[in-house]
């Protein structure tokens, strides 16, 4: 496996060191480089695990429906409880990337392609760190771990690679390009409001410091707001987006919940930390930078974002690493020290950190990606439906795998939350997550039903007997109709 590498050139390469002749242009590693290193290593790797998701099918689904049609998907066209209804289609851009990955090297090139949008945004917002080494190395560290629950094959970590580019460019100055950015991002993923609350942050600093800016900084606010609209959605572009986050909490989604779990501490803990620094800091912050100011609002701002929504702690975490860096004291090593040549045990540590891997990654994809769920439903879950009639029920997380692995046939609900009525997905969640299913059944009159085996309504349809179990396994089950299978019996009766 070749490890990607994370370009520094204001920092790593100082610590490379020059050998040999003065013609030469080889690089020996510095005793500072390796922990870099190895963190680099294990990141490579995560390159190569980045995992699909259920949205990954529906994503896949679109792109090819896109490219094969020629048009964009403007109506619903994947199910049968909500055919012909108008959907958003900002992730046209993401559904035509990842398709032609697809295409062209299957899930392996689609997971390398997620993954290196993820490994960029980690390394561009680390690139953005100064300080000294122990301040850079901890934050790659923090880096990693904030940003890894969003390491997946959905637009979200090409949102992440975008809002990095965005800051880079705010710390250039070159803010004309702003606009652009959000013209991409728009039509890639929706999360583009997080790089306009940035780009406000910027304007709000000029109006209060740099007052020289001001103007041309409110012109590139707007540019940035009106960018999004030169999509397939026009001037809803804004009101479609401010709809479906109302949607997604009403729905108490799980992205949508509060920062309060396990898997949430590395946010409170940065949280804390820039809140410290800024306590100790508080006499001498008039006399930091316009870039560190704005660092460090815009980090003030995400993190508010996050306590609305978990799902934003990822890009919180690209701009808070940079921003927490400002407020610490610099404190230079010698020269000496920073350039000091690493012996050979430090590369035997990198070769067997390489080897490791290597080694994860293989085992990872031993089973042809179950495990990084390329295959969420099994042979059998998708035969039993094949083999049942119309109409579909399913849950919502199996509706994007249904319409990629069975594209013939029209599911129920999937995770696109605008592509649906609120109360019929509430529905849906209600008969999945608690059993009250009885309603759906006779509006819809299903006659196959897949559901999640550990689930309240798979108990509830194993006493029903108007249903038969026709195949299970430990993630799902499918149940047929008997009067649907009894009528299949008595049609092939009949033909004899």
């Amino acid at each position: 496996m070749r490890t990607p590498g994370c370009s520094d050139i204001h920092y790593v390469n100082r610590h490379l060191i020059p050998s040999g002749s003065p013609g030469t242009t080889r690089f020996r590693l510095s005793e500072d480089n390796l922990p870099i290193a190895l963190l680099l290593v294990a990141m490579a790797a995560l390159v190569w695990m980045t995992p699909a998701q259920n949205d990954t099918w529906w994503h896949l689904r679109s792109g090819r429906e896109i490219l094969e049609t020629r048009s964009f998907l403007t109506t619903e066209r994947f199910s049968h409880s909500s055919f012909g209804t108008e959907i958003q289609i900002h992730w046209w851009l993401s559904q035509i990337i990842f398709y032609v990955a697809f295409v062209v090297g299957g899930t392996a090139l689609l997971t390398v392609l997620c993954g290196s949008f993820a490994f960029g945004a980690v390394c561009g917002a680390w690139r953005l760190v100064r300080g000294t080494f122990e301040t850079r190395i901890i934050l790659l560290l923090f880096l990693m771990i904030a940003t890894a629950p969003e390491w997946a094959v959905r637009p979200q970590v090409i949102s992440m690679a975008l809002f990095a580019v965005m800051l880079h460019l705010i710390v250039r100055d070159r803010m004309v390009w702003l606009p652009v950015v959000c013209l991409v991002w728009a039509n890639a993923h929706a999360v583009v409001v997080l790089g306009l609350i940035v780009v406000g942050v910027v304007a709000l600093e000029a109006l209060v410091w740099s007052r020289a800016k001001l103007v041309r900084d409110a012109v590139v606010l707007v540019g940035c707001a009106l960018a999004p609209m030169v999509s397939p959605l026009g001037l809803h572009y804004w009101p479609r987006i401010i709809s479906a986050v109302g949607i997604s909490r009403e729905l108490d989604l799980q992205e949508y919940r509060p920062p309060f779990e396990l898997v949430d501490l590395p946010f409170w803990v940065m949280v804390v930390a820039i809140c410290v620094a800024v306590f100790l800091r508080r006499h001498s912050l008039n006399a930091l930078s316009r870039n560190n100011r704005i660092l460090l609002l815009s980090s003030g701002a995400l993190a508010l974002a996050c306590l609305g929504a978990a799902r934003n702690i990822a890009f919180f975490s690209l701009v808070a690493a940079p921003a927490l860096a400002t407020l610490i004291p610099q404190r230079q090593r010698t020269s000496e020290r920073r350039r000091r040549a690493a012996a050979w045990p430090a590369y035997a540590m990198v070769g067997a950190a390489i080897a490791g891997a290597i080694l994860a990654v293989n085992w990872r994809w031993r089973d042809g990606g179950v495990q990084l769920g390329w295959r969420p439903l099994s042979s059998g879950v998708l035969q039993a439906v094949s083999d049942c009639g119309d109409p579909i029920f399913n849950p919502m997380e199996a509706g994007g795998p249904l319409m990629w692995s069975l594209p013939e046939r029209r599911i129920f609900v999937d995770s696109r939350i605008d592509a649906y009525p609120t109360d019929l997905l509430a529905r849906s969640r209600r008969a999945d997550l608690f059993g009250d299913y009885q309603g759906l059944f006779r509006e819809f009159n299903f006659n196959c039903a897949l559901v999640t085996t550990t689930s309240l309504m798979h108990d509830g349809l194993l006493t029903d007997s108007s249903m038969h179990v026709a195949y299970t396994d430990p993630e799902y089950t499918v149940f047929v109709s008997k009067g649907t299978e009894s009528a299949a019996v008595e049609s092939l009766v009949g033909r004899r």
